[in-house]
């Protein structure tokens, strides 16, 4: 939770800094961080999308496809299912994934506050 509230700060202490710092106009500033925002929290969304499982049945499709025009060796099948049996490259993976979910929700969620609050400033 702290690293949480500690990235929300050091995202809006980024963008006070980038004021200051680059010669641009407050509104290009703002415009620049709410897109910025909005491309994060999208990652985000569509990261959480893929994480419920909603487009599983287009993935394997594709994965199948895949398998159906390159075949594998053997020792590569092998490696692919030790590799999925693994629990703790499977726990690395999932946490990984929800450590980067989180942080550009974050991330974007702060530069979108920052651009509201810089367009009410002018």
């Amino acid at each position: 939770m702290k690293w949480k509230l500690s990235l929300f700060f050091l995202t809006i202490l980024g963008w006070y800094i980038a004021t200051l710092a680059v010669p641009f106009t407050k509104a290009s500033l703002s415009n620049a961080a709410f897109l910025i925002g909005l491309f994060l929290l999208i990652i985000a969304s569509i990261a959480i999308i893929f994480k419920t499982g909603f487009l599983t049945p287009v993935t394997e499709g594709f994965r199948i496809i895949g398998e159906r025009m390159i075949r594998k060796s053997r020792a590569m099948e092998r490696a692919d299912k030790q590799i999925k049996n693994d629990h703790t490259i499977q726990s690395f993976k999932t946490n990984l994934g929800a450590f980067i979910t989180q942080s550009t929700f974050i991330v974007g969620a702060g530069s979108i506050l920052i651009s509201v609050i810089s367009i009410v400033m002018l």
